[in-house]
C-alpha cells in the first residue's frame, strides 16, 4: 500500500494565489534576468551597503535596520576597502538579536479587527509558538503587521479562530482526540469572521505576487500563518499544501545562500541574510522531522548531509539549539531513507558511501554534543535557569542517537539496547508536561515540535512492557496537537493497539517479546474531512512459509 499523490510543482503553493492574467514565478524569473542596477549609493549606512541593499538614510539609525533587529552600523563618507568586500554567508547563521516588541492596537483596521490582532498578541502567538524560539511569533510577525496586510489579514484570522475555538470547543466542537468538530454549516460567528479575514489574506498574498517577484519573507511567513490557520481547524490536506509549498521555496533559499544559482530571482537575493528568513528556515527543518511517523505524500527537499556540519563551539544556548534544528533534520532524513532501502535494496546500507554518510552525522551528533555541553556548563555557572531548554534538546539527542543507531542495521531488536535513552525520554518529558505555570502546556495546539513525536517513538521502538505503557498513559495524560496532525490521544491509541498486538501471549513484564512476535508500522492515510486515520502493521520477520504477517484497523474521531 502507498500514498497516491502526484509529486507537487515546486511553485504550487504560489501559483496557486497569482493572478491568472500574470505569468507564473517560475517563467517570470526565467525571463525577467536579473533587474537592472544603477549607480550604487555611497550615502547609506554601512550595514545595508555591507548587506548590499538599498538604505533609507534614516538618522541616527536607518529604520531598515531597525524593522530587521540590527544593529545600525552608522554612516561613513567615504568607503573603505573593507566594505566593498562581500562577506561570505555561513550555512547555519548565528543568532540575531531582535528589537523588543510591545502589542499595540495601532495597525490599520476596524475596532473589530484591532481586538482580534490583540487577541493574537495576548494570547495565541504564546501559545502556538512552542519551545523553540517564540520571538518569531510574540515580535517578528506583529512587526511585519503594521507594514505587510497579508500577515496582518492573517493574525486577526488566527486570533478570531481561535477565540472560536476557546468559547464553542467543549463539548461540541473538540472530539475525544483533539481534533476541533468544524461544522461548516453551523459556524459560529468568530469562525466565520476568521474565514472572511484568511481569505483577504489570501487576497493580499495573490496582490503582491502579481508582479511575478518572490517577495521572500512575505511569502514565507504568510506561508507559515495559512498553514498554522489550517492545522488549527484540523485541516491536515491545507497544512500540509502551505507546508510542501514553503519548504520548496526554501531549498532554492539555501542554494543561494551557498552562491549556487537557484530559481529565485534577484529580488529575493537580497533577502538571503534576512534573519527573519533564517527563522523561517529553522521552522521548517523541525517541520520536516514529522515525515517520521506522520504520512507523507510527497518527499521533502533532501539535505545535502556534507553541508551538515557543527561548529566546534557555541556562544549560547540559543546557536546550540539553531544548529540542532538542522542536524536533527538530517539525521530524520537519513533515516527515513534507510528505511526505504531495507524494504527495497538492503544491500545500500552495507555500501561505503551509505556507511561514509552514517559516519559523517555520527561524528556531527557527537560534535555537537561536546560543544553543547561545553557551552551549557558556562551558563549553568552564570547562574541561567535552562530546565526546559536542555531538556527538549536532550530529548531529540536521544531520539537522534536511536535512529542513526538503527540506519545501518534494521533490526527491531536492536532497540532493546537503548531501554535507558527511552526511560531518559520520558522522565524529561513528564517534567515538560506536567509543568503548570508554562503557556504551551496550557494550549491544545501548538506548530512547534515538542514531546508528541519522542513519546511515540518510544511506544513504537522501545519493547520494555513498563516503559511502553509509561509512555502511551503521557500521551494520554493530556489531550493537544502539535506540528501538522500530532494528536495525543489518536497516537496514543495507534501505540496501544501495537501494544496490545505484540503483547499477545506474554504474561509478565519481564518477558522479552520475540522477534516474530513483533511489528513495523509500514503505512499510515489520514483523512482529516473525514476524520479517521487507517494504519497497517507488518510483522518483524518472515514466517516458516515465507510470508509476512499483516495487521489492519483505522482509528475515527
Amino acid at each position: 500500500m502507498s500514498l497516491r499523490n502526484p509529486f507537487p510543482n515546486v511553485y504550487k503553493f504560489f501559483n496557486q494565489f497569482a493572478d491568472p492574467n500574470q505569468a507564473s514565478p517560475e517563467q517570470s524569473s526565467r525571463s525577467q534576468g536579473l533587474r537592472k542596477s544603477g549607480p550604487r549609493s555611497k550615502t547609506g549606512c554601512t550595514t545595508c551597503k555591507q548587506r548590499r541593499v538599498k538604505c533609507d538614510e534614516t538618522k541616527p539609525g536607518c529604520i531598515r535596520c531597525q524593522n530587521l533587529g540590527r544593529e545600525c552600523g552608522g554612516y561613513n563618507t567615504v568607503e573603505t576597502d573593507a566594505e566593498k568586500q562581500v562577506t561570505p554567508v555561513a550555512i547555519h547563521p548565528r543568532p540575531v538579536s531582535v528589537m523588543p516588541y510591545a502589542p499595540s492596537t495601532a495597525i490599520p483596521g476596524t475596532p473589530e479587527e484591532r481586538r482580534f490582532f490583540q487577541r493574537f498578541c495576548d494570547k495565541t502567538a504564546g501559545e502556538i509558538g512552542g519551545e523553540f524560539d517564540p520571538t518569531f511569533w510574540t515580535e517578528k510577525v506583529l512587526q511585519l503587521c503594521h507594514s505587510d496586510a497579508p500577515i496582518r489579514f492573517a493574525t486577526i484570522a488566527l486570533g478570531a479562530l481561535a477565540k472560536s475555538l476557546e468559547v464553542t470547543s467543549f463539548p461540541t466542537r473538540l472530539s475525544l482526540s483533539g481534533f476541533p468538530q468544524i461544522d461548516h454549516r453551523h459556524m459560529d460567528e468568530h469562525h466565520s469572521y476568521a474565514l472572511r479575514q484568511y481569505s483577504r489574506a489570501i487576497g493580499a498574498l495573490r496582490t503582491l505576487l502579481s508582479d511575478g517577484r518572490r517577495h521572500l519573507r512575505i511569502s514565507l511567513t504568510s506561508c507559515v500563518l495559512f498553514m498554522t490557520f489550517e492545522a488549527l481547524q484540523g485541516s491536515y490536506d491545507g497544512s500540509l499544501t502551505h507546508l510542501r509549498g514553503g519548504s520548496r521555496l526554501l531549498a532554492d533559499w539555501r542554494t543561494a545562500r551557498k552562491g549556487q544559482s537557484s530559481r529565485l530571482s534577484q529580488d529575493s537575493l537580497s533577502q538571503i541574510q534576512d534573519g527573519l528568513v533564517d527563522d523561517l528556515g529553522r521552522m521548517f527543518s523541525r517541520l520536516d522531522v514529522q515525515g517520521l511517523f506522520i504520512p507523507p505524500p510527497f518527499p521533502m527537499p533532501e539535505c545535502d548531509w556534507q553541508d551538515i556540519i557543527t561548529t566546534e563551539s557555541f556562544s549560547s544556548i540559543q546557536e546550540a539549539r539553531e544548529s540542532w534544528d538542522f542536524l536533527m533534520q538530517g539525521i530524520a532524513q537519513f533515516y527515513l531513507k534507510s528505511v526505504g532501502h531495507a524494504q527495497q535494496d538492503p544491500d545500500i546500507l552495507n555500501s561505503t558511501f551509505w556507511l561514509q554518510q552514517h559516519g559523517h552525522y555520527s561524528n556531527q551528533l557527537n560534535q555537537w554534543r561536546a560543544a553543547f555541553q561545553a557551552v551549557y556548563a558556562g551558563e549553568i555557572k552564570n547562574g541561567a535557569v535552562l530546565t526546559d531548554a536542555t531538556n527538549i534538546l536532550s530529548i531529540y539527542y536521544n531520539l537522534a542517537t536511536v535512529l542513526l543507531a538503527s540506519s545501518v542495521e534494521h533490526s527491531e531488536m536492536l532497540y532493546d539496547e537503548f531501554t535507558a535513552l527511552f526511560a531518559e525520554i520520558i522522565a524529561k518529558s513528564q517534567a515538560l508536561i506536567t509543568k503548570p505555570d508554562e503557556p504551551t502546556n496550557t494550549a491544545r495546539y501548538t506548530l512547534d515540535m515538542g514531546t508528541v513525536l519522542p513519546l511515540a517513538i518510544t511506544a513504537i521502538k522501545c519493547r520494555d512492557r513498563k516503559l511502553r505503557r509509561l509512555a502511551i498513559q503521557l500521551l494520554w495524560s493530556k489531550p493537544r496537537r502539535e506540528g501538522l496532525c500530532f494528536d495525543t490521544i489518536t497516537v496514543a491509541r495507534l501505540c496501544a493497539w501495537l501494544s496490545s498486538i505484540e503483547g499477545e501471549g506474554i504474561q509478565e513484564d519481564s518477558d522479552s517479546i520475540p522477534e516474530a512476535a513483533r511489528y513495523v508500522v509500514t503505512y499510515l492515510h489520514i483523512n482529516s474531512e473525514e476524520r479517521w486515520l487507517a494504519v497497517q502493521l507488518t510483522s518483524a520477520v518472515t514466517r516458516l512459509d515465507g510470508t509476512l504477517s499483516y495487521k489492519e484497523t483505522t482509528f475515527s474521531w
